[in-house]
């Protein structure tokens, strides 16, 4: 799955990432319950709805209100979501702390458990989750998660979390130190899997390859006796800074479809380009006239799409020249027009190259095809740390001196 980031997973991104892979899960930005629940009805699909290629697709929602929530559930519910998720891992002050949901949630399970529970209720059948990490400040203990997760699932219908695998830290330090500086546990989530096997858990954090994911759902640090596998694995920042790098070839590595949707890059940008010019303006204007989606914000979502490539750096500026000149001089400017005065600078080799292809240079301007391994097998797999056991006194790491030194 693609993780939910604010400001990066809008609807132009997931279209793009659906037209890389037709299996990957795909999750929305964020939603408040306290904004769905209180904007005019004319605008409220502004929030929640989505075009129709992108199931599976999960809506996230974030808030601590129950009746919120309920009500945020019933909108979202005939827009047909395959999965509604409660946000209790945002470690953003706006959000934990004067918000008061987000990661914060994770002190009062009983909250998150009614919250659920009024979700569930108004989404008629839709599965509701729980996206967490595995503590929050000094509420950092094996036995304190594993109480938020029996709690929520006995007393709410979740069956399903998605477990950022770093405690959060909401005092001291900004939310992209949050996803770096507290140290990475993924053993605690197969010792999620090994004493909730009626639940279903997907890890996140830290993962960057699709080696790595393969490497995640085929070992685990337990007796295969006593552990239930992990059901999925989710990956962040990386489908944004690498997306061609990344989805490619999901469809065919992960989950052994016969063939990956695009063939080329070039492939990818004429029909990403179809439907940036089929979608500018659908929401109108700007007081300048500027459209509303505008060229701008369809190329925000592509930016990264020659990463490691020749001469991405000069694609970057052109585009960009494009747009600062479209603000005074080409109102009309279309995606479609940016790629045929950008593009020219890409060579035909990086453009044609199939999925897998990479290390383009002056001495192999064909690149280099890059297999996947198969991940790791159980036995070269190194885990950080022993798997926690209820009652052990097992604790996330102190992350305070890694912060001040």
């Amino acid at each position: 799955a693609i993780a939910p980031m604010m400001e990066y997973t809008h609807n132009h991104f997931r279209y793009l990432c659906r037209l890389l892979s037709k299996r990957v899960w795909l999750w929305t930005e964020m939603e408040v319950d306290m904004t769905l629940k209180h904007v005019p009805v004319e605008l409220r699909n502004k929030y929640v709805d989505f075009t129709l290629n992108q199931h599976p697709l999960v809506m996230q929602l974030g808030g601590s209100d129950a009746d919120a929530l309920g009500f945020s559930a019933s909108i979202a519910k005939p827009h047909g979501y395959d999965e509604i998720n409660l946000n209790c891992g945002c470690p953003s002050e706006k959000v934990a702390g004067k918000g008061c949901f987000g990661a914060t949630l994770m002190r009062d399970p009983e909250l998150v458990a009614q919250c659920c529970a009024a979700m569930a209720k108004n989404a008629d059948g839709i599965p509701i989750s729980v996206k967490c990490r595995i503590g929050v400040d000094g509420n950092d203990s094996y036995d304190e998660l594993y109480r938020f997760v029996e709690t929520v699932a006995s007393k709410s219908p979740v069956r399903r979390f998605h477990v950022h695998c770093r405690k959060a830290l909401l005092n001291g330090i900004s939310p992209s130190q949050n996803r770096s500086i507290p140290l990475l546990r993924h053993e605690w989530v197969y010792a999620l899997a090994r004493d909730f096997p009626e639940c279903e858990f997907f890890l996140n954090g830290g993962v960057k390859t699709l080696e790595e994911v393969k490497t995640h759902l085929r070992c685990q640090p337990t007796d295969k006796t006593k552990a239930n596998t992990i059901k999925g694995v989710m990956i962040g920042r990386q489908a944004h800074a690498d997306p061609w790098g990344l989805l490619s070839r999901a469809d065919v590595e992960i989950f052994g479809e016969s063939e990956n949707p695009c063939k080329s890059r070039r492939d990818l940008l004429a029909k990403y380009a179809k439907y940036c010019d089929a979608t500018q303006g659908k929401n109108g204007t700007m007081k300048d006239g500027s459209p509303v989606p505008a060229p701008r914000h369809f190329m925000h979502s592509i930016q990264n799409i020659f990463a490691g490539c020749t001469n991405a750096k000069i694609w970057k500026r052109l585009v960009d020249d494009q747009l600062q000149g479209a603000r005074k001089t080409e109102p009309d400017l279309t995606v479609t027009k940016i790629m045929e005065r950008t593009l020219g600078c890409i060579p035909d080799e990086v453009l044609d190259a199939p999925p897998g292809y990479t290390n383009f240079g002056s001495d192999m301007p064909a690149g280099e095809y890059v297999p996947i391994g198969e991940g790791l097998s159980e036995d070269e797999k190194e885990w950080t740390s022993e798997v926690p056991v209820v009652g052990r006194n097992f604790l996330a790491r102190k992350d305070l001196d890694r912060i001040h030194s």
